[in-house]
């Protein structure tokens, strides 16, 4: 098996043009092959030809350290060697290097694209993978069938040393987060900016800044993230998704995710850090 590094350089591609032997990541049902002291498992050619396990399904992702990479996805009756274990990616965060993020982000979202675009929605016709681009097509009308990626607003409003935080409904205890939403067709990321914040919590803001982006493959987003001033408005949490929004002081702040799991995070240190002295 390949070890694991911070050093791991991963290029995505669609085509394999390399006669090297490959190296594979090993998925069932959304979850990742690991070992029970969750290290995550990167296998040679050798090593999947004397596990036993089954597979249906494989596709080429992209190269690793030069090496051809594919995602190997299991039977569900497959056998696991018995000191491994499956992982959802969520539990892997925090705990992988960026770029074994960045293959797993890219591995489960094309294996749920593949497995989502089966037949033709025009004929209902079996649908065929196409030769060079990663596409799935029917040769009723040649509409190509990209992977299927949501572009995402997230953004961190401020307002001097304040940061305008919410819970959502779904958020586990006392955890908040920036504001966040998806790009309406038609629409700008500005656009989405104005409209969901102020839907979720009522409040305009102005001076909208772009930050960076980061891969959400939970199950397709794009987040965009954004740094944004207060203008005006009274905090109303929209009851719907969002149950309560508060102004923290940013010396004493709730629980948030960190830098090194989300781009909320990452928002949220940045802006820390200009403050401080």
């Amino acid at each position: 098996m390949k070890s694991v590094n911070n050093n791991l350089i991963f290029t995505p591609e669609n085509i394999n043009t390399s006669s090297e032997s490959g190296v594979s990541i090993v998925l069932r049902n959304q979850e990742f092959l690991t070992s029970k002291a969750s290290e995550f498992l990167i296998f040679e050619e050798d090593d999947l030809k004397w596990s036993e396990m089954e597979f249906k399904d494989n596709q080429f992702i992209g190269y690793l350290d030069n090496k051809p990479c594919f995602l190997q996805e299991l039977t569900d009756g497959s056998l696991i060697a018995e000191e491994a274990t499956l992982s959802p990616l969520r539990n892997l965060l925090g705990r992988i290097p960026d770029s074994l993020f960045t293959i797993c982000s890219r591995a489960i979202q094309l294996s749920d694209w593949k497995r989502n675009n089966q037949f033709c929605g025009v004929c209902g016709s079996k649908m065929n993978s196409h030769e060079t681009e990663r596409a799935m097509f029917c040769d009723c009308n040649n509409l190509m069938i990209y992977p299927r990626i949501s572009p995402c607003v997230i953004v961190l409003v401020t307002n001097g040393e304040d940061l305008l935080l919410a819970h959502n409904k779904n958020f586990p205890g006392t955890f908040y987060s920036t504001l966040a939403g998806f790009i309406e067709a038609g629409e700008s990321a500005e656009s989405a900016i104005h409209r969901e914040i102020y839907e979720e919590v009522k409040v305009t803001v102005k001076n909208i800044k772009y930050y960076g982006s980061q891969s959400w493959p939970f199950p397709s987003q794009l987040m965009l993230g954004y740094h944004a001033e207060y203008l005006d408005g009274n905090i109303q949490p929209d009851g719907v998704e969002i149950d309560k929004a508060e102004w923290f002081n940013y010396k004493n702040l709730p629980q948030v995710p960190t830098g090194n799991i989300s781009i909320s995070g990452q928002l949220i240190e940045s802006y820390i850090k200009k403050l401080s002295p």
